[in-house]
């Protein structure tokens, strides 16, 4: 066989095997310490029309904070409703739109929070000591993801901890009512989204929740894994056919869960790319 020949086959399928080979991503030990992060939870949807500003809030917040805000938007009454916002309004006693979530922390005993206040709420939750952390490991194989999530801590707790993980996507774009973002701002100068129209065609929903692959209020954590150098570990798997994989994100966060709404709160937050790894941090 010609020389060439044979290296050209060799380089081939050397190729094709590091192809098939997937990624060997490695969960680190179980830190001290870990970085505080919020998570934001905005409840929207396309027909409201003072929706369009609390989206533009979550994302300056985002934008500000280097990574450490994570928003989700909880979409009802619209094609992008999903059943757990549904579930979390009555949990939290949601009264309007567009609301948010932050940490599930109470202020004045409501939870879900008038766009005004996410921001002072944020910093404060930013300004915490963080007393857990998480790390993502996430794999796509066909149409399916498997989400691997590590929840690790660094003192002795008691109660009811538990396990959340989002699937979200950024970009969401569709035409009628539907999608098309209704928009009080359209008259508005001072406006990001003066002139855009009302309602805005082709308006991109990003921070769309999707789907949620544990128990809508979190998996418990075993009382063993709430110690120091404790972990507790879930293995998830989702389909992905009904979305575009190159804007699909995992959200992963720990929240106590009180006796009441108004005792629950995030204790941290994590966010790692549908097919990625994200450490501790």
């Amino acid at each position: 066989m010609n020389q060439y020949l044979k290296i050209l086959i060799f380089g081939l399928l050397v190729f094709a095997g590091c192809e098939d080979e997937p990624d060997d991503f490695q969960v680190s030990k179980v830190p001290s310490a870990f970085t505080k992060k919020v998570l934001i939870e905005e409840f929207t949807g396309a027909w409201c029309g003072y929706c369009p500003d609390g989206a533009h809030i979550v994302e300056s917040i985002i934008n500000v904070n280097n990574g450490k805000v994570v928003g989700v938007s909880l979409h009802d009454g619209d094609a992008m409703e999903v059943a757990h916002t549904n579930i979390l309004e009555t949990t939290y006693q949601n009264t309007g739109y567009p609301s948010g979530m932050v940490d599930r922390f109470s202020v004045n005993g409501s939870t879900c929070l008038n766009r005004g206040y996410w921001e002072s709420v944020a910093n404060a939750q930013l300004s915490e000591t963080a007393v857990c952390g998480l790390a993502i490991i996430s794999e796509v194989n066909g149409q399916n993801a498997t989400v691997e999530v590590h929840a690790g801590f660094n003192s002795t707790f008691n109660g009811d901890y538990r396990l959340s993980v989002y699937l979200i996507e950024d970009g969401v774009t569709g035409t009628g009512y539907g999608y098309d973002q209704r928009n009080y701002y359209n008259t508005d100068s001072e406006s990001p989204f003066y002139n855009l129209g009302d309602p805005i065609e082709g308006y991109e929903h990003n921070h769309t929740l999707r789907a949620v692959l544990s128990e809508s209020l979190g998996d418990p954590i075993s009382p063993s894994s709430l110690v120091s150098d404790g972990e507790h570990i879930e293995t998830y798997t989702v389909d992905l056919s009904s979305y575009n994989k190159n804007k699909l994100s995992i959200v992963a966060f720990v929240n106590y869960v009180g006796l009441s709404s108004t005792e629950h709160e995030v204790m941290n937050v994590q966010k790692c790319g549908i097919d990625g790894f994200q450490d501790w941090d």
